[in-house]
């Protein structure tokens, strides 16, 4: 079933630079272990064509009924997130990030691990705050809605409990002549 896209996230494309910077820092310390020697002129040569791909592959929506996201480029990872599963939506940004002017949105569920971290990460989002806010809208419209099977399913739901009432009461009134 095809859902009605309500937000597109847009990825700023300063994040592209701030991954390299990221990989820099982290093939840097590899040197320290001998392997960044190694390493470290690789990421500067390939390290800007790798976090284009990686940048070119983010997707990230806001549905009707979810957040969607996919990502990656050898390892393609497609998630989707119901919005009643939703328990906090974090805004993150720190120095490397703040210098870019970049923000984080972090997705967290009910039932996810606190080890694990957010369950779903959207980096380097140029309209952060407009998507965090749209999602939290979404999820609260969609907690004071009504039942989602709608009246048919209420009015069958009566039904189905009216019948159990009235077998309950024939029940009880069968014993109560038994006792007699």
């Amino acid at each position: 079933m095809d859902e009605r896209v309500l937000i597109e996230a847009k990825f700023d494309p300063k994040v592209k630079v701030y991954w390299y910077l990221q990989g820099m820092l982290v093939h840097a310390s590899l040197v320290l272990a001998i392997v960044g020697i190694f390493t470290l002129p690789l990421w500067i040569v390939f390290g800007m064509l790798v976090v284009s791909r990686r940048y070119d592959a983010m997707e990230a929506h806001l549905s009707e009924r979810s957040i969607h996201l996919q990502m990656g480029v050898l390892n393609r990872v497609e998630k989707t997130i119901p919005l009643e599963k939703i328990q906090d939506l974090s805004l993150r940004t720190g120095p490397l990030l703040n210098a870019f002017g970049l923000a984080s949105v972090q997705v967290e569920t009910a039932g996810g691990s606190a080890q694990q971290g957010a369950d779903m990460a959207l980096p380097g989002l140029a309209n952060a705050q407009e998507f965090r806010d749209a999602v939290l809208s979404q999820r609260d419209k969609r907690a004071d809605g009504p039942p989602r099977g709608g009246a048919d399913t209420t009015d069958s739901a009566v039904a189905l409990l009216t019948e159990i009432r009235d077998s309950l009461a024939r029940i009880e009134a069968g014993l109560a002549a038994a006792r007699e």
